[in-house]
């Protein structure tokens, strides 16, 4: 071997090593607590918690083409939602893309069945609302996914959360560590907001659904795409703070067609059969977490929910319709989630790959 291809493989390996490093320091140095864990909240942020018992429904429905409302509706006795007479009250599906045919999205039905539940109980004004985070021509989306035309059936008005007017909304005790959010007004003057979110899992955060869901009421004129400001402030932490600001008074989460793997935008789809429902977010989510084969203690904010939000341990949570243990289905992980795995771990596997190879 000649000195000259001597010198060409030192340099590789060289470069390499550095890229490694680099790579690995950029990781280490993230200027975003993404993947940090939350601090344990303050005798203050306690105060509101939801008191105990909460009780969820796990309702199965085989497909989008069954009487969903009907489903809902049967239960709504035992779920102890009280009523929504002469409220206006705001539904918030899920919206974020809106690729043909991938579970990414609330589907219509299930919206549909939510409005006939909230005009069941006795609401005076139904809104839909919502602030996708990522695509910015809503009319796509709605045209897309089907929910426009469910607006247009039941003659409601749709407003998009990003481009609504806004408020400034203080905050005590942020878990962000913010005096104020930024809210669009039709939230702020709402009476009441249903959430009614897609069951996925999320690369950051685990899983998204009730609570999540809330993401989406912040206007991203205000905190960029896909609502930069708050990855930065920590999505868990704003996740626990819009929860704070914003109660729900019911969650109606579509499980029928789930997703699984690198959601909440890249991930497959996986049947379950089911709609998960109730008037605690912190239960709903803990519920359809332990479905999907989480352990609570991989998700930090659902676990810190249930001491400010409301209840998660399944001794403080009354379950309707179907047993849980006869609908859990272990989920794809991301790979920010893979079991035993950090993402640092996955990183140093890839690079120690990459340079065998």
């Amino acid at each position: 071997m000649s000195e000259s291809d001597k010198d060409q493989i030192e340099r590789r390996s060289f470069l390499k090593a550095s890229l490694a490093s680099v790579a690995l320091a950029g990781c280490a140095a993230l200027p975003t607590p993404l993947l940090t864990k939350l601090p344990e909240p303050s005798a203050h942020q306690k105060l509101n918690r939801l008191a105990a018992p909460s009780t969820v429904g796990i309702l199965k429905a085989k497909s989008y083409e069954d009487d969903l409302f009907g489903i809902i509706k049967d239960k709504m006795s035992e779920l102890k939602v009280g009523d929504f007479k002469g409220k206006t009250v705001v539904l918030k599906p899920n919206m974020v893309e809106c690729p043909i045919n991938a579970p990414i999205t609330t589907r219509p039905e299930v919206l549909r069945a939510a409005a006939q539940v909230v005009d069941y109980l006795g609401a005076r004004k139904i809104i839909i609302a919502e602030g996708p985070g990522h695509m910015r021509d809503t009319e796509q989306i709605l045209a897309t996914t089907g929910i426009g035309q469910i607006c247009k059936e039941m003659g409601l008005p749709f407003i998009d959360l990003n481009l609504d007017d806004s408020v400034e909304v203080p905050i005590e005790h942020s878990f962000a560590n913010v005096d104020h959010f930024i809210l669009p007004k039709t939230i702020v003057e709402a009476d009441a907001v249903v959430s009614v979110p897609k069951m996925k899992t999320h690369h950051w955060v685990g899983m998204t659904c009730a609570m999540k869901n809330l993401f989406g009421l912040f206007p991203g004129r205000k905190y960029g795409f896909p609502k930069n400001f708050l990855h930065f402030a920590g999505i868990p932490h704003c996740i626990l703070d819009i929860n704070r600001l914003v109660p729900t008074r019911l969650s109606i989460v579509d499980a029928i067609t789930a997703m699984e793997g690198d959601g909440p935008i890249n991930g497959t789809a996986k049947e379950m059969g089911l709609i998960i429902a109730g008037s605690d977010p912190a239960a709903v989510d803990a519920v359809c977490a332990r479905i999907m084969g989480y352990d609570l203690s991989e998700l930090d904010y659902i676990r810190v929910a249930g001491q400010v939000i409301g209840n998660v341990d399944p001794s403080e949570i009354k379950i309707v319709g179907a047993n849980i243990k006869d609908v859990v289905s272990d989920f794809k992980r991301p790979v920010t989630y893979l079991k035993d795995r950090k993402l640092s771990d996955k990183l140093l596997s890839n690079q120690s790959q990459s340079g065998a190879s």
